[in-house]
């Protein structure tokens, strides 16, 4: 299970909106001016975006929560997002040079469609049958006293 630590923000109807504390690796390493990494983060800036969590827990604005996601979530969502858009670039590029034989052009407009559709097919099924998957629940609730 993959830990990580809260905190609520506010409420939405019944959603509670966490903020992660965001832990970044790149101003620890020894890489940190050299590492790509470092640099698309420094690039993009520190954008943070709450997580909406379903309120079950009573939670209120302030409260540190610790959320969990399980190990194979990562794997499953790993493989939609990035396994079902390759291979359908590889078949979609394969089928047109298959039905074509030396076509570049067309080999790169079937695999484009391809990678679209795998991008699409993947979009489909983490929403219909994965999405509570895909939620971090609620480990540990830490109230913090209000003032």
């Amino acid at each position: 299970m993959v830990k990580e630590l809260g905190k609520v923000t506010g409420l939405d109807g019944n959603w509670a909106l966490v903020q992660m504390q965001r832990q970044s690796a790149c101003s620890h390493c020894e890489l940190s001016n050299g590492c790509g990494t470092g640099a698309i983060g420094r690039l993009l800036g520190h954008r943070r975006k709450p997580v909406k969590i379903k309120n079950e827990d009573q939670l209120e604005p302030g409260d540190s929560v610790v959320l969990g996601l399980p190990e194979g979530a990562f794997l499953k969502a790993s493989l939609l997002i990035y396994g079902l858009p390759l291979l359908g670039l590889m078949v979609g590029g394969m089928l047109a040079l298959w039905i074509t034989g030396e076509s570049e052009l067309l080999a790169f407009v079937f695999a484009a469609a391809g990678f679209v559709t795998g991008l699409q097919i993947s979009a489909l099924l983490a929403r219909r049958q994965y999405s509570d998957q895909f939620s971090p629940r609620i480990l540990q609730v830490r109230g913090e006293p209000k003032n």
